[in-house]
């Protein structure tokens, strides 16, 4: 009976630490160039299909304050394959200074499933580039149906700055609220947090999300962009316990087991 036992407790250890077998993914690496001249600023976008199968139904949407705009669309991108678009978008900023620019690469797999891809950068408007006054860390999250990411701002300058912060998300993902508002003293932190949910993004999937933070300081208007990390793992649990708390309990009375196994064979012996 004890020969059973262990046989079914090392069997049952066997299949939960199986992994399961790699899946074709999509991987689009996508480069955006930006340049302003006047009141004109043009956005030419490079995006690559790094992946093992090909994309479908890929478009490129820029994202300027609350303008969004949609460009043209690639039927399927293959591996390998370049999806490029450029526009010219005519600016009308009352203030000089550093503005956000963010672009979302939507596209589909072979069974039509939407994903979406994004990139932030910032854009000089009528004023040389310079570094921002606020530093911004976010932290990362791993979650299944709900998450949450911190974002601490730290101040470098010598007064006390008025910002206001959103989080960039893929559409796969909801964040809440949709902007906060944030007082950072002088040279000192402030910290502020988002909700997320998981709306359709898929178990193992992961993606970038950014806190864009903008203030303005005198006649110039800065922005922080802070980046981070969100992946989407779906917990394994059986009878309320995780997959590894189940594994080091197997594996534990597998030897303790074996151990009283030995031991009742060392005392026949005696």
């Amino acid at each position: 009976m004890k020969k059973l036992l262990i046989l079914f407790l090392v069997t049952g250890y066997s299949f939960l630490v199986t992994l399961p077998a790699s899946a074709s993914y999509i991987s689009l690496q996508t480069t955006v160039n930006s340049a302003v001249a006047g009141n004109t600023l043009t956005v030419s976008i490079s995006s690559v299909n790094k992946g093992d199968e090909a994309a479908h139904n890929v478009q490129a949407e820029v994202r300027l304050g609350e303008k969004k705009v949609v460009l043209k669309k690639a039927a399927e991108l293959k591996v390998n394959g370049a999806y490029r678009a450029q526009r010219s978008f005519k600016l009308d900023q009352k203030v000089p200074g550093e503005y956000p620019l963010v672009v979302v690469m939507h596209y589909a797999d072979a069974n039509q499933y939407p994903f979406s891809a994004l990139s932030c950068q910032t854009f000089s408007y009528r004023t040389e580039s310079r570094p921002s006054d606020l530093f911004g860390k976010l932290t990362s999250s791993t979650f299944w149906k709900k998450g949450r990411v911190k974002l601490t701002l730290k101040n470098l300058s010598k007064a006390d700055i008025e910002a206001s912060t959103s989080l960039v998300v893929p559409r796969e993902i909801s964040a809440a609220p949709d902007r906060v508002e944030i007082s950072v003293p002088a040279n000192s932190k402030e910290e502020a947090a988002f909700e997320l949910e998981n709306f359709s993004a898929l178990n193992g999937s992961s993606y970038q999300v950014f806190a864009v933070t903008e203030h303005e300081k005198g006649s110039l208007h800065q922005t922080t962009i802070t980046p981070a990390t969100v992946k989407i793992m779906q917990s394994q649990e059986l009878f309320g316990l995780s997959y590894p708390v189940i594994i080091f309990i197997i594996a534990v009375l597998t030897l303790v087991l074996v151990a009283a196994q030995f031991l009742g064979k060392k005392k026949g012996r005696a």
